[in-house]
């Protein structure tokens, strides 16, 4: 297998572990991905050259902006989430005033 080849299954993997929500496990990879990129063009810095590469190279890019555009929306909605879990205390609170004030009322008015 050469370097492309494994860049190419790792781009794989790391996919599925962002579908997956597996931070950790998709940065691994992408710090491995990284370097093998690197190490490639060290070795061959006209590695995009010809053609076979330069088509795989462009489709790695495509899907790692679409990665990388998955990611965001992830964050967006983890984003969302973590916001709304900040305020349900101040809610269920709320909701306790409001119960025990209508249950006091109720008590009140009817007795």
């Amino acid at each position: 297998m050469n370097s492309l080849d494994r860049i190419m299954e790792l781009t794989d993997v790391i996919e599925e572990r962002v579908l997956a929500g597996d931070w950790a496990g998709a940065t691994g990879l992408e710090i491995e991905r990284r370097h093998l990129l690197g190490e490639m063009f060290a070795r061959n810095p006209d590695a995009a050259g010809s053609n076979a590469n330069r088509a795989i190279l462009e489709q790695l890019r495509a899907r790692n902006e679409a990665t990388i555009a998955a990611v965001g929306s992830a964050r967006q909605a983890l984003t969302i989430v973590a916001r709304q879990l900040e305020s349900a205390p101040t809610v269920v609170r709320a909701y306790e005033r409001n119960t025990l004030q209508t249950t006091v009322s109720a008590v009140t008015a009817g007795g």
